[in-house]
């Protein structure tokens, strides 16, 4: 068996690099970015909201129409634990990989 080809396909390969903790830690910086588009997009949504409610106010019997501030309660705090697990993810790794 020739030991070039062994070379070759473990080389180029980071994952092969990568310890569980890595690829954890990867995981949770994944899980951290998608938390901080959803906070976002809820915090976009909430401003919105709140401008088209100054332009066009609702209407008394409209039940439908949601609270510009309930955007902002869970935009704002999803926000920011996205962008705890995204910047802290090698702590939160460490504390699950003690090593």
């Amino acid at each position: 068996m020739d030991k070039s080809i062994d070379k070759r396909t473990t080389r180029g390969s980071a994952i092969g690099d990568m310890k569980s903790s890595d690829i954890f830690g990867v995981a949770v910086r994944t899980i951290g970015l998608l938390v901080v588009l959803y906070g976002l997009y809820d915090i976009w949504t909430g401003f919105d909201n709140f401008v088209e409610n100054l332009i066009w106010p609702p209407s008394q019997d409209d039940s439908n129409t949601g609270s510009a501030l309930s955007y902002f309660v869970f935009g704002v705090p999803e926000f920011i634990v996205g962008v705890l697990l995204f910047f802290l993810a090698d702590w939160v790794a460490k504390l699950a990989y003690r090593e």
